[in-house]
């Protein structure tokens, strides 16, 4: 997935591509955030299932996937049983250029 695929685009009908619409979805909502949240709260706000979340948070982390890098735009920490989720610098700094 490229950085191109996660940016909204206006021209992108919505439902055309639903991962790259939650990512949208999630970036949206973690650059409203400057403390991290829990995915169980993001998967209810965003209506999404969590191991959807799960996998959209894969490509835009740093884990590789395959041979392909991530993005490095969000980075999840454990605090006990719960995946917390908050937006890096890079991807703070992409979701502001694309407004």
């Amino acid at each position: 997935m490229t950085e191109d695929a996660l940016i909204d685009q206006p021209d992108r009908p919505p439902g055309a591509n639903p991962v790259a619409d939650l990512a949208d979805a999630l970036l949206a909502e973690l650059v409203t955030q400057s403390e991290p949240v829990s995915i169980a709260r993001l998967s209810k706000k965003l209506r999404a299932r969590h191991s959807s979340l799960l996998r959209c948070v894969a490509y835009l982390a740093d884990d590789c996937i395959g041979q392909q890098p991530g993005l490095g735009w969000v980075h999840a920490e454990q605090d006990g049983d719960r995946t917390m989720l908050v937006l890096t610098e890079k991807g703070r700094a992409a979701c502001i250029a694309t407004k």
